[in-house]
């Protein structure tokens, strides 16, 4: 019915990363706004705004696998899409058994 609390830590954390990929965008448009006043602080701001754009998108794409080692529904279609994170059951660790020990001679 509901979301559990994993499931809406995990959208919480896809959309904080959309903001930040937001606002990187709203810089690129400020930068090239100020690309016609000021030169410099038009190319500062447009190498500031791919930074952002890239820290957003690393973001994003750790929730994704934070997420994947979880498993789990997730109603979050974009990465389904972008091949981030499928519905699948979490991933269990391998345990390898203990090699069998040589008899010993008496």
């Amino acid at each position: 019915m509901g979301a559990s609390t994993g499931e809406l830590f995990y959208e919480m954390g896809y959309l904080l990363s959309l903001v930040v990929v937001g606002l990187s965008f709203l810089g690129f448009m400020l930068s090239m706004m100020m690309d016609e006043i000021n030169k410099k602080k038009g190319i500062v701001m447009y190498i500031l705004s791919i930074i952002l754009l890239l820290l957003g998108g690393y973001y994003y794409y750790t929730v994704g696998q934070w997420q994947k080692l979880q498993g789990g529904h997730s109603v979050n279609k974009l990465n389904y899409y972008l091949y981030i994170y499928r519905e699948q059951p979490a991933v269990q660790p391998q345990v390898f058994p203990m090699p069998p020990e040589p008899p010993q001679n008496q």
